[in-house]
């Protein structure tokens, strides 16, 4: 009896044996919920990789090669001109010096024109040389004379260039699909409305065109305006400081009162004839009016 009770004793109570197996259960719940975390990542992964492998084939070599493409850098597109106001000794030689300048560099004339102005001898030309010599004709140019005045001017047109080249490849394109439409196309209906849209995609193409062959004639050569001065020969220039303001105050003085002559003398001239009329009309009243008079007194 005395070893039957010590091994009763030995014995774990029921509730120990029972909480030791819900911790082996929980354990176990556990393992395989990681095991199946894991696996679903993997297969989601797998799955992520073979959607960007789809989506990689599925992309025209076309648009990679463009996507390619614009991670290089484009060349820049600036429009630089200039503008030069410069006093010459002869007008007319430094304009064919100019233009004779401008043919040399691979450059064009667009307009030129010599005038006479008051007491100056004047001319302007407006020229086009390649931009890549444009301080290299502007230093010759400017060691023709004095130069009294240099504004250069830069615009950057690059976004504008490339996206108009973009757009018209664009266009082109669906000006393709408009014409392959037209081929399958046998309703008048559909004809009709193919040829409206493809009128005014035609339409874009040209303006786009145009604007673009401006841009390219404008990147690449560079617009000069020059306007040259020469004083007439004899012309009197008052001497500086107090003296010469004097000097050219008086001569201002003479010079106004010759014109206020001048002025006055032209004026009498020009209502002279008028004047006569009014001195015979005011002498034929005043010969009536007498006539009148008399005729009242002698009644």
């Amino acid at each position: 009896m005395l070893k039957t009770k010590d091994l009763t004793r030995l014995t774990p109570p029921r509730y120990i044996v029972i909480l030791l197996l819900m911790v082996l259960a929980g354990m176990v719940l556990v393992l395989s919920g990681c095991g199946a975390k894991s696996s679903t990542l993997e297969s989601g992964h797998s799955s992520n990789q073979n959607q960007v492998a789809f989506d990689s084939a599925s992309v025209p070599e076309s648009e990679l090669a463009g996507n390619t493409a614009k991670a290089v850098s484009l060349d820049r597109k600036t429009i630089q001109n200039a503008d030069i106001n410069m006093r010459v000794q002869d007008v007319s030689a430094s304009v064919d010096k100019i233009i004779a300048l401008v043919n040399e560099n691979n450059g064009y004339t667009v307009s030129s024109r010599v005038y006479r102005d008051n007491q100056a001898i004047s001319g302007r030309l407006s020229v086009k040389v390649p931009q890549t010599g444009l301080e290299s004709v502007l230093s010759s140019i400017a060691a023709l004379g004095e130069l009294n005045d240099k504004t250069i001017t830069t615009e950057d047109v690059t976004e504008e260039y490339y996206d108009s080249q973009a757009h018209l490849k664009v266009l082109q394109a669906k000006e393709e699909r408009l014409l392959d439409l037209m081929d399958q196309t046998s309703t008048i209906t559909d004809i009709i409305s193919i040829e409206n849209e493809l009128g005014k995609t035609r339409s874009e193409i040209e303006v786009l065109s145009g604007r673009l062959q401006y841009l390219t004639n404008a990147t690449t050569y560079s617009l000069i305006n020059i306007t040259l001065v020469q004083g007439l020969p004899g012309t009197i220039q008052a001497p500086q400081g107090t003296l010469g303001k004097s000097w050219q105050g008086f001569i201002s003085s003479i010079s106004g009162l010759i014109n206020f002559a001048s002025g006055t003398v032209v004026f009498l001239f020009t209502a002279l004839p008028w004047l006569v009329l009014l001195a015979l009309l005011f002498l034929l009243g005043r010969y009536g009016f007498r006539k009148m008079r008399a005729r009242r007194r002698e009644e």
